[in-house]
């Protein structure tokens, strides 16, 4: 058996198979790992572990010892310690289960339950010529790093002018829709500029047809590549497959094992690259491959953002332009208004992330086509949740546009979505300049609420109040900066709320409370009066969201509904999810 040799990045020390050089050997280990700032406990701990396996790796080397040497080499993640050790002795069979010897006087399976005993886990594998024992722990502490104000800066400033130029390259292809260009020439159009913004070699474009279970090709380059006209989703083997079937990113590079079938073979054999599934309103819309013609692709952030939020709304608008052309709808305003409703919908999630600490459920009503109303709910890594809702002044085209950019953006940077005070800041630095020129502003409200439901933070951007209840009584909470657009360097600040003793919160556009021009048939003690009683029944968040669009909706009945209305309720406790519930978002065109 040969055992495979894999290249370490961290220490690396050969020795002579001496116990004296092993003593050496792992103290050189230890220095290392205490310089990389393991804790003195951790490293007491690999200290005694690596003494038992390199003493091992000595006693058990052939009698010319002196002529060998034992290879040790330790390496470091952002979460575990790895350390291997490779000896040229004949080696031996590690037990499937390490114990304990009931003899005291048997050193070799005490070093053995040692080694098991002090680290998370253990493989030894014995070949020809040489052995190699892995271990590996989990670190119990990772050093947090020094910030680097300047380093800190330089990525803000480069953060805001990628996004800028995904901005200003989304509104280039818009109005490169406009000009009544078919969709395959769009589509090869976009995809020489996003190559050369992406810096690859090659780009794979294919949408979903007609038929189910096929990606058709709508266009690759280079096109002197004959590329697969045709991708069958039961082809199972093939990245883009992949791709399409788990919509998720699928990376390749030279360790990838194409199958023989997969059409990215015809781009040569020496590749990587990366598949991002496009989705538009929740269906599968295409898949778009990005590569190069070397082992190893490491793109930068700005390349990869341009990859994902361009690709995504050029896959949305090739959906958009597919769907129109099938429907035969018109060719003038009409198609616009179409491409921008099928865009805006694509940015809502199919469904609200529930946890077992915080249930939503939401309701969005547009006036027309396209309306300029946003909401969001993001399952955050710590399992917190990020709550948006936001409204463009105006309606149509333009509205739905900035919300479009306002989305990219937002999910750009949920890095800060613990702190939506920082969020809103960069979000505002980074639509000021489009939004003054086109005159327009944007209402937003960010809430963050912690994974144990028991702490809220709200930011508010020239937004309606933040309604809070459990049942006995009503918070509102005016987190009231100014509208995003209004002025470059506005300020925004975090509201802390406890919502120990708050069971129910109602975010909403004033679309809610202003269903008529003039009117406010929905007035504030409307609302307060609602949020108390469904606070006080303890209902959940579908059968809260129902009657407020009934309650909504005879309001509307009654007047002319001249905005969008967009609401979202946030109900805390341990509640079973109910069939309302799971059907989290509604959705009603006026």
């Amino acid at each position: 058996m040969s055992v495979p040799q894999q290249q370490f990045d961290g220490f690396r020390l050969d020795f002579p198979a001496t116990l004296d050089d092993a003593r050496n050997a792992v103290r050189s280990v230890i220095e290392w790992l205490a310089d990389q700032q393991i804790l003195p406990d951790e490293c007491q701990q690999w200290e005694l572990v690596l003494a038992e396996a390199a003493n091992n790796a000595v006693i058990y080397a052939p009698h010319a010892q002196s002529l060998l040497t034992v290879r040790i080499e330790a390496a470091l993640s952002a979460h575990d310690i790895e350390v291997r050790i490779t000896d040229h002795t004949s080696g031996f069979d590690w037990p499937d289960h390490v114990e304990l010897p009931e003899d005291d006087e048997c050193d070799h399976g005490r070093g053995l339950f040692i080694i098991s005993s002090l680290t998370d886990h253990v493989s030894y594998l014995r070949g020809k010529g040489h052995n190699v024992l892995c271990l590996k722990s989990q670190r119990k502490s990772i050093p947090k790093p020094q910030e680097d104000t300047e380093a800190t800066l330089e990525l803000m400033t480069a953060e805001v002018a990628s996004c800028y130029e995904t901005l200003a390259n989304i509104f280039r292809l818009i109005a490169d829709a406009g000009n009544d260009v078919e969709p395959v020439a769009l589509a090869s159009r976009w995809l020489e500029e996003l190559r050369e913004l992406a810096g690859a070699d090659f780009l794979v474009l294919r949408m979903a047809g007609t038929e189910a279970g096929r990606l058709p090709i709508v266009g690759g380059v280079p096109s002197a590549i004959a590329w697969e006209p045709l991708l069958e989703l039961r082809n199972n083997d093939a990245v883009e497959t992949r791709a399409a079937v788990t919509r998720q990113d699928q990376w390749f590079d030279e360790s990838t094992t194409f199958a023989t079938a997969d059409p990215l073979r015809k781009a040569g054999e020496h590749i990587s690259g990366l598949s991002h599934p496009l989705e538009s309103g929740g269906d599968l819309a295409g898949v778009l491959t990005v590569g190069v013609f070397k082992p190893r692709w490491e793109p930068s952030a700005r390349e990869l953002n341009v990859v994902r939020s361009l690709g995504d709304f050029l896959g949305a608008l090739l959906h958009g332009l597919h769907r129109r052309d099938e429907a035969n709808q018109s060719r003038l305003m009409k198609r616009e208004l179409q491409i921008a409703a099928d865009i805006q919908r694509s940015l809502l999630p199919a469904e609200l992330p529930q946890t077992p600490f915080v249930h939503c459920a939401a309701h969005l009503a547009t006036v027309g086509e396209v309306g300029g109303d946003y909401l969001d709910a993001i399952l955050l890594p710590d399992s917190s949740l990020l709550f948006v809702v936001a409204d463009v002044m105006g309606k149509g085209v333009p509205a739905a546009l900035f919300a479009t950019a306002f989305h990219s953006l937002l999910h750009s940077h949920l890095d800060l979505a613990s702190q939506p005070s920082r969020l809103m800041r960069r979000l505002n630095k980074a639509m000021f300049a489009e939004l003054d020129r086109a005159d327009m502003f944007i209402t937003a409200q960010l809430v963050h609420i912690s994974a144990d439901g028991l702490t809220l933070q709200v930011c508010g951007a020239g937004h309606a109040p933040l309604l809070l209840s459990g049942g006995s009584q009503i918070q509102e909470v005016c987190a009231d900066g100014p509208p995003l657009g209004v002025t470059a360097d506005a300020d925004y600040q975090d509201f802390s709320v406890s919502l120990a003793s708050y069971t129910h919160v109602l975010l909403h556009t004033d679309g809610l409370s202003d269903v008529v021009s003039g009117g406010g048939i929905l007035s504030r003690d409307e609302l307060h009066t609602w949020l108390r009683g469904v606070a006080a029944a303890a209902s959940d968040a579908g059968t809260s969201r129902d009657s407020l669009h009934r309650l909504h909706r005879s309001a509307v009945d009654a007047a002319s509904q001249q905005d969008d209305a967009t609401f979202m309720i946030i109900t805390r406790g341990a509640q079973t999810l109910t069939a309302n519930t799971q059907n989290s978002l509604s959705h009603a065109k006026g």
